[in-house]
């Protein structure tokens, strides 16, 4: 039945319709409601039918205040940054009208309007006081808004309401640059045309819109003065000197940024300005610091001091920076609005706004601003933005209906291509391939000349995967995909390639031929040949086995005719009044234009080539600005609406069979065409100004004839132009109405189709339709064409006669976008919500996958539904959505596999088929894998994760997020045991980390907590404990016993920290020990025994460890002693009968040493050589007998014996 029901509801259109809108804006898919009958003519009436289409959106007919839609659901006690409009005219409103009605308007009358609208805001400030609320003031406004700038909390917005003069409170909202992302851009010739020589050539503006002929004329835009609202300017780079007056800062100073500023100071944010732990990117991909204001004042006004060429629209232009957008290239509404207002006050003739929001609504401040800008005489032109190619794109202030609102297309551009030969081994390729980048001012020839290494860079070329990958010199070969081309050019540069081939990958467009894409030249580009994925895998696979050379020549060139409307430029109607925008177009793509270098902050900075291309309508919007300066400089008595009339009129209506009136406005601007017009042809038309409702004359170059509705009768609504001589030269004109497309009989008829012009001629446009049923989408559109007299003028027209409004989903939204269905009860289910304003028939609540948009039964994405019905009436429906669904096909119904979706609701109106989607929405049931390592005190790891896969999914629909705010990540520390509190960290988007560790860290444990509730942890880290050294040791650790013997052993175990002193314990009771022979000696508590002859060994053990004691036991040895015979003396002298005693002693010796005496004298005998010299008793009693005599007495006992020595002097011979 499904596959019916695709045939017959699903047409291929639809199914592409789908797919290239589901990832857009919603506002860029359904239409707004417009309700109210909506006729403008020169009837009283009109003003009354323009507001009643105003109050659509305000509702302003009943007088009292509104609070913005976005706003009427708040409560709490968060603050809310607003904006208060006020009651009293502000004075550019005052200003504007007074001079067209002809009546001059004073200083005095100036001050007297600021008076009022100052007074009225003092009295507003005391109201809030006396009603306690709070609210913390910021910019107030008097000249182009009349307004306070606060943050209030939300529970207290309703109050506000209460209070006398106001009339609207509405958020102040963020802006930001209008510079599209360097993508793909594909062109619009793919035929290759060989030179014979190729020149690097500047691919410009100037030329191409005519820019000269007004210099040659003398007007360079001397004495105009053009403001620049932007992120600010290098006001050191050499192409402001001496135009450069100064400007001011419109960012308050905070925390945000690591220095304050002063009130003058418009510089960009520079990179020393961002704080520590502030990312230098940010989630939408733009750099903390800015560069965009430098390259649109670039644009209109550089003063051409290089050797390239480049050079402003308007160089000798006044011109001013105001800083209205800070990091990041993004600002608050209020800041701009007090910007503008400050524009006016001091006299801008222009001001630029390359900056936007997202919201279509021509009733906001920043609009408001705008508009009494351009009643007060300044020109503000603004970028509409870079939402495009779909319907409904464009976004504030570019929506204001008196502005001149610039949409973006193409300069001419020349494309190079050149041969490539490569060869690896036996593998050989030739062929001529196109360079999607070149290096700006090279030439291609001399820069590839020679032969070069190729070499195979992993991945998708980003900076991790030339780790280990030597380029340098040589030519990088990458894979498309993850991330962007210029991306992959600047790391192959960075590790030194002279020149990259990119090619093709599965999946990219155009696969597997080469991508077609283009990038032009920049300096910061190598040569980069675009190549088909046919031929990158194949060499490849060649690279894997063998090393690669590649040649380049035969260098061609290829030129596209430019004036194509870039698809990123958004596209008009604003709502509510189906009012054509853009105004007018210019070039935007690829223009080269100034840098900063940031000279203040780096002093050694160079400008050489401070230059690079950029893309987007903010681009764009400087041209006009800078034309706009010339055409008031050739003009100077013209007001903004003639500037704006003469830039619509002039410009070259583009291919009408491929951009409506929507896409380029009145089509591609004509510089010279709009500062010297013979005849001007002004849309008569009112607007609503502001939120006071006031109505004015809107004098432009297009005419609106807005919602028509054709349900209740005929219709026939006439506008006027009036077409004026600017040069009396007067003539015979030609008006032509060119129908682009239209609906029914509807058509387009001019009252006067020839005329001469005699000054002044007022034409009647009529639209004229039948009553008919008109679906959503039936509208005429097309061009009024007034020729003679030497001019060429048209107006582009358009109709909408949808009437009232079709059947539209509205408010739908889900309360979870991370679901986990897996029964844990966290992030288990969602409600999905949205209401009908009309009955549909067949309907379809699906799943689509965004990771696989081809997959699914039916090839178009939608893997099943949740919910599929025949009819839904009008009404507000809620589906639970708890995970399960029925896939398409035959499968029965099962759990949402994990994956990144959109959830989409799908109907058969009776106006045709609605759809909207919420999403993305992410289902998950894993856990966040984690590894990591920690070396010299710092902690580095990786978490992979489907939020990573998905991100780089929807970073190629500028969708991506910031992944910590879906990946929870923290840490926590054990020190000295004790776990720490969890410390949380931010990831890098690529999902690594580092942070740092303190040395007392013993372990890391990481955890991360994705958005669906599923949680990831790992440790990775524990401090490795280093163990004490432990050994064991034995006193004496060898023995020699005799058997018998015993000796005590000493065991001591000592242990050695990594850090400390040692510690030595007595274990010799404790230790175990093992003889291995107990025949020979046994141990007890240490003590060894010897018990027979012989060796052995025992083992001592304790703890982990051993010793060894080696044992000898060897048979007793007896020694005898030594005995000696000792005397008291062993020579005696005496005179003759004088007596001596002797002393005999026997002394033992042992083995051991010990030492006995015994007394022997009694005991021993004693014999006397020579009897008459002396006598000796048995008990050693010596007596001498002849004097001069000598004799020797032997002493013996136990076999021993001494001899003593006896002499006997002669008295008186000198002997005593």
């Amino acid at each position: 039945m499904k596959k019916k029901m695709i045939n017959r509801l699903f047409s291929a259109f639809m199914v592409l319709a789908m797919i290239f809108t589901m990832l857009a804006p919603m506002n860029a898919f359904a239409n707004t409601d417009t309700k109210q009958l909506f006729k403008q003519n020169v009837q009283s009436e009109s003003n009354l039918q323009l507001k009643a289409a105003i109050a659509e959106q305000l509702s302003l007919l009943d007088g009292g205040p509104k609070l913005h839609k976005d706003l009427q659901n708040l409560s709490g006690n968060q603050e809310v940054a607003v904006i208060i409009h006020l009651s009293e005219k502000p004075v550019a409103l005052e200003k504007g009208m007074s001079e067209l009605k002809g009546q001059k308007f004073s200083n005095a009358r100036a001050n007297s309007v600021r008076a009022n609208v100052q007074a009225q805001q003092s009295s507003v400030k005391k109201e809030i006081s006396k009603k306690n609320i709070s609210l913390k003031q910021g910019y107030t406004f008097d000249t182009v808004l009349n307004g306070i700038a606060a943050e209030v909390k939300a529970e207290d917005l309703p109050k506000l309401l209460t209070i006398p003069g106001v009339t609207l409170v509405e958020p102040d909202a963020i802006v930001y640059a209008m510079e599209s992302p360097k993508k793909t851009v594909t062109p619009q010739s793919s035929d290759l045309i060989k030179d014979d020589k190729v020149e690097a050539k500047m691919n410009t503006s100037i030329s191409f819109l005519g820019i000269e002929k007004l210099w040659n004329e003398g007007f360079e835009g001397q004495g105009i003065k053009v403001a620049v609202l932007d992120t600010g300017i290098d006001g050191d780079h050499p192409e402001f000197a001496g135009i450069y007056k100064g400007g001011k800062n419109f960012i308050p100073n905070s925390s945000d940024y690591t220095r304050t500023r002063s009130a003058d100071d418009a510089s960009e944010t520079s990179p020393v300005e961002r704080p520590a732990g502030t990312p230098e990117f940010n989630a939408r991909g733009s750099a903390f610091y800015t560069s965009h204001g430098t390259h649109v004042a670039g644009t209109i006004a550089a003063i051409g001091a290089n050797q390239y060429g480049i050079k402003g629209i308007a160089p000798k232009v006044d011109l001013y920076a105001y800083r209205v957008l800070g990091a990041y290239g993004s600002g608050s509404n209020s800041g701009i609005v007090k910007a503008i207002d400050t524009a006016v006050i001091e006299g801008m003739d222009v001001i630029n706004l390359s900056l936007g929001g997202e919201n279509n609504s021509e009733t906001d401040s920043g609009s408001f601003a705008i508009n009494n800008a351009m009643m007060a005489g300044t020109i503000a032109v603004v970028a509409t933005g870079n939402s495009g190619p779909n319907r409904g794109t464009i976004g504030t202030p570019s929506t204001a209906r008196l502005g001149i609102a610039v949409g973006n297309t193409t300069n001419p551009e020349t494309m190079y291509n050149g041969e490539v030969y490569v060869k690896v081994g036996q593998y050989n390729l030739t062929k001529q391939l196109q360079l999607m980048g070149t290096t700006f001012g090279k030439d291609l020839a001399t820069q590839l000349q020679g032969e070069f290494d190729l070499v195979a860079v992993p991945g998708n070329g980003e900076a991790k995967d030339y780790q280990g990958i030597d380029v340098n010199g040589k030519v990088a070969l990458i894979s498309r995909g993850s991330i962007a081309f210029v991306d992959k050019i600047a790391h192959a540069k960075a590790n030194g390639a002279v020149a990259t081939i990119i090619h093709n990958f599965a999946g990219g467009t155009n696969a597997p031929n080469a991508s077609g894409t283009f990038l032009g030249d920049s300096f910061a580009f190598l040569p980069t040949f675009d190549m088909s994925q046919t031929d990158g895998d194949a060499i490849r696979a060649a690279l894997a086995n063998g090393t690669g050379k590649v040649t380049f020549g035969k260098f061609g060139s290829a030129n596209t005719t430019g004036d194509e409307v870039n698809d990123s430029s958004s596209r008009g109607p604003t709502t509510p009044n189906f009012d054509i925008k853009p105004d007018v177009s210019a070039p935007g793509t690829n223009i080269m234009s100034t840098i900063p270098m940031y000279k203040a902050d780096f002093p050694d900075a160079v400008y050489n080539e401070a230059y690079d291309r950029k893309t987007g309508t903010s681009m764009a919007t400087p041209h006009i600005a800078g034309i706009a300066a010339l055409v008031k400089q050739a003009n100077p008595n013209w007001n903004a609406f003639d500037v704006k009339v003469a830039l619509s009129n002039t410009a070259k209506v583009l291919n009408t069979a491929k951009y409506d009136v929507f896409a380029q406005g009145a089509g591609r601007v004509n510089a010279y065409a709009a500062a010297r017009p013979n005849a001007l042809a002004y849309a008569l038309d009112t607007a609503v100004l502001d939120a006071s409702g006031a109505i004015v004359e809107n004098l432009k170059g297009t005419v609106t004839f807005g919602p028509q509705s054709l349900k209740e009768s005929n219709i026939s609504v006439t506008k006027q132009i009036l077409v004026k001589d600017i040069k009396g030269q007067g003539g015979n004109y030609n008006v032509t109405v060119d129908t682009t497309k239209t609906f029914g009989d509807a058509k387009l008829t001019v009252d006067k189709p020839t005329f001469t012009l005699a000054g002044e001629q007022l034409l009647n446009v009529t639209l004229t339709a039948s009553k008919a049923t008109a679906p959503n989408g039936s509208e005429i559109l097309g061009y009024i064409h007034i020729n003679g007299g030497g001019s060429e003028v048209s107006l582009p027209f358009a109709a909408d006669f949808g009437g009232v409004a079709a059947t539209e989903i509205r408010n739908m939204a889900i309360t979870g976008t991370d679901l986990s269905f897996n029964g844990d009860g966290v992030k288990d289910s969602a409600v999905l919500s949205f209401t009908l304003t009309g009955d549909v028939a067949t309907n379809y609540i699906e799943i689509w996958d965004i990771m696989n948009p081809e997959g699914g039964e039916y090839g178009d994405g939608y893997i099943g539904y949740l919910h599929a019905g025949s009819s839904l009436g009008k009404g507000s429906y809620t589906l639970n959505v708890a995970g399960q669904y029925k896939p398409w096909g035959s499968a029965p119904a099962t759990t949402i596999p994990d994956g990144l979706y959109t959830i989409d609701f799908t109907a058969q109106a009776a106006t045709g088929v609605i759809g909207d989607y919420v999403g993305p929405v992410v289902v998950k049931t894993t856990k966040p894998a984690i590894t990591g390592s920690v070396k010299d005190g710092v902690a580095t790891g990786q978490v992979t994760d489907k939020y990573i896969e998905y991100n780089e999914e929807l970073y190629l629909y500028d969708l991506q997020f910031d992944l910590n705010e879906k990946l929870n990540a923290s840490y926590i520390a054990t020190v000295n045991g004790q776990p720490a509190n969890a410390v949380d960290f931010d990831l890098q988007q690529d999902g690594s980390f580092t942070f740092p560790i303190t040395a007392e860290t013993d372990s890391i444990k990481v955890v991360v907590k994705d958005a669906a509730g599923n949680v990831g942890e790992a440790l990775i880290y524990e401090k490795d404990e280093v163990e004490p050294v432990v050994t064991l040791a034995v006193n004496p650790s060898e023995l020699n016993l005799e058997v018998g013997k015993t000796t005590q052993l000493a065991v001591t175990e000592t242990t050695t920290p990594a850090e400390g002193d040692p510690t030595v314990k007595d274990v010799t009771t404790l230790a175990t020990y093992v003889v291995a022979d107990e025949s020979v000696a046994t141990v007890t508590n240490g003590v060894v025994s010897a018990v027979a002859k012989g060796s052995t060994t025992i083992t001592v053990s304790y703890g982990e460890n051993q010793v060894a004691v080696k044992v000898t036991v060897t048979e007793t040895v007896v020694v005898e002693p030594i005995v000696t015979l000792t005397s008291n003396t062993t020579r005696i002298e005496l005179k003759p009968s004088e007596e001596v005693q002797l002393t005999i002693k026997e002394v033992t010796t042992t083995a051991d040493g010990v030492v006995t005496e015994k007394d022997v004298t009694k005991l021993a005998t004693y014999e006397v050589e020579g009897k008459n010299a002396a006598s000796v008793t048995d008990g050693g009693l010596v007596k001498a007998k002849g004097a001069g005599k000598s004799t020797t007495i032997t002493v013996k006992y136990g076999g021993k014996e001494v001899l003593i020595e006896v002499v006997v002097v002669n008295p008186g011979k000198g002997n005593k």
